[in-house]
C-alpha cells in the first residue's frame, strides 16, 4: 500500500522547522521515519505536510557540563551506540540500544523519534525513565523542560503538543558509584520486547545501597519505576540477599494484558524472574569492579 499524497519541506534550522510546523495543521515531523513511515504505507496516517528536520545539524549533538549529559534528538541509535561520551558515563544505554530492531534501523532511526512515538515496549523510554531524564522541547513561542514521568502519559501518548519539537534529552550524571543490569525478552531478536527492565544500584559508604532504580517495560500503559521494590533496597548491604520479595509485591505494581506475543500470566512469570535477575547482576558487577581494585 502506499501513503496518501502530501506536501514536503526539508528545513535545516529549528526556527524553519517551527515555522512550517505552526502554519500547518495536519503536519507530521519526520527524521528517520522508521516508525512514520510504515503508518503512512498503511495510511494510518495521513498527514498533509511532511516536514523532514533530518539535516538540522544541530539536534545531532551531544554535550556534557559538570551535572548533565545532553543528547540532541537527532541523534540516531548507531551513533549513540558508538559515542564515547554514553560508554564512559552511560553504558547500560549502548547495551539497551543495541536490541533496537536491527543495523539498518538502528542507523536511521532517531532518539527522538522512538521518545515520541513513546511505545511502553521499546527501549529509549525505558533507558529515559529508569535514568530520570528531562525532555526538550519548544514551539514557536516558548521552551519546555519535561521530566521524564510528566512526559510519557499512556501508549503512544506523551506531554508533547502538536507544534512542538523535541530538541534534546537532559540526562543527570550519576554521582555515587554503581551498577547496573538491561535485561530483554524478546520472540526474535531485534523484535520489541515482550518484557523488558533494567536497573540502576548506587552505593555508599560500607557497601550500602544508597539508592536503587527498577525501570520495567511492556507490561503496563507506558514504562514504569518499581517505586515498592526500588525503596526496600535502599539500606542492604551488597553481601545480603537482595530479592527478598515475593511475585505479588511485582505484581501488584504491573499491568500487563494478553497479546499474541505471550498471556497476562506469562508477562507477569517473565517480570519476576527478570527482575531478580537484573538485580542480582548489577550487584556483581558492583561486587566484580571491587575485587578488580
Amino acid at each position: 500500500m502506499k501513503p496518501s499524497p502530501f506536501n514536503y519541506v526539508n528545513p535545516d534550522t529549528i526556527e524553519k522547522a517551527l515555522n512550517a510546523l505552526s502554519k500547518h495543521n495536519n503536519a507530521k515531523l519526520i527524521a528517520g521515519g522508521q516508525t512514520l513511515v510504515p503508518m503512512m504505507n498503511f495510511r494510518l496516517s495521513q498527514p498533509e505536510l511532511l516536514i523532514d528536520i533530518s539535516n538540522i545539524s544541530k539536534l545531532k549533538n551531544i554535550t556534557e557540563d559538570n551535572k548533565y549529559i545532553e543528547i540532541g534528538s537527532l541523534l540516531t541509535h548507531s551513533n549513540a551506540i558508538k559515542s564515547n561520551c554514553l560508554k564512559k558515563y552511560f553504558p547500560i544505554i549502548s547495551k539497551a540500544i543495541s536490541n533496537v530492531a536491527h543495523h539498518t534501523i538502528r542507523n536511521e532511526g532517531t532518539i527522538g523519534g522512538s521518545i515520541a512515538n513513546a511505545d511502553p515496549a521499546s527501549e529509549w523510554p525505558l533507558l529515559v525513565t529508569l535514568l530520570e531524564s528531562f525532555i526538550k522541547v519548544q514551539n514557536k513561542k516558548k521552551k519546555r523542560k519535561i521530566l521524564y514521568k510528566d512526559f510519557f502519559e499512556s501508549h503512544f501518548i506523551t506531554n508533547l503538543r502538536d507544534d512542538e519539537i523535541i530538541t534534546s534529552i537532559i540526562i543527570p550524571k550519576i554521582k555515587n558509584s554503581y551498577g547496573w543490569s538491561f535485561l530483554e525478552e524478546a520472540q526474535r531478536d531485534g523484535d520489541f520486547a515482550v518484557v523488558e527492565v533494567a536497573t540502576i544500584i548506587e552505593i555508599g559508604k560500607n557497601n550500602l545501597i544508597k539508592k536503587a532504580r527498577i525501570a520495567i517495560g511492556g507490561v503496563d500503559e507506558k514504562v514504569i519505576r518499581l517505586k515498592k521494590i526500588e525503596n526496600l533496597l535502599v539500606g542492604f548491604n551488597l553481601s545480603e540477599n537482595l530479592c527478598n520479595f515475593t511475585k505479588k509485591d511485582i505484581d501488584d505494581q504491573i499491568n500487563p494484558i494478553s497479546d499474541n506475543h505471550s498471556s497476562i500470566e506469562y508477562k507477569k512469570h517473565l517480570s519476576f524472574v527478570l527482575i531478580k535477575k537484573a538485580i542480582n547482576t548489577a550487584k556483581e558487577q558492583i561486587l566484580n569492579v571491587e575485587d578488580d581494585r
